[in-house]
């Protein structure tokens, strides 16, 4: 799946049966923007990741909600820099 163009990949979700929107959730931190699949949000940043590809090819998105982790939100995580010493 291309995720250029989420308008097209929830099109195309949808010929398969699949209750998918292109959406945009505002946050406290500003737009994140994704697909809503049924009852659930995927952010396009977790889409995205390397490791949910083969999963998001095969439209298996229980698979992708399964590598959330328990501090899991929709905004994209967060890295600390730690100053070099």
């Amino acid at each position: 799946m291309y995720l250029e163009d989420l308008d097209q990949v929830a099109a195309d979700l949808r010929k398969l049966g699949i209750d998918a929107e292109h959406e945009f959730l505002y946050c406290p931190h500003g737009c994140v923007e994704g697909l809503d699949i049924g009852e659930d949000f995927f952010p396009l940043w977790e889409l995205s990741l390397p490791q949910n590809q083969d999963a998001l090819a095969s439209a298996d998105f229980a698979a992708i909600k399964a590598r959330r982790g328990p501090d899991w939100s929709v905004e994209p995580p967060r890295h600390s820099h730690r100053p070099v010493s």
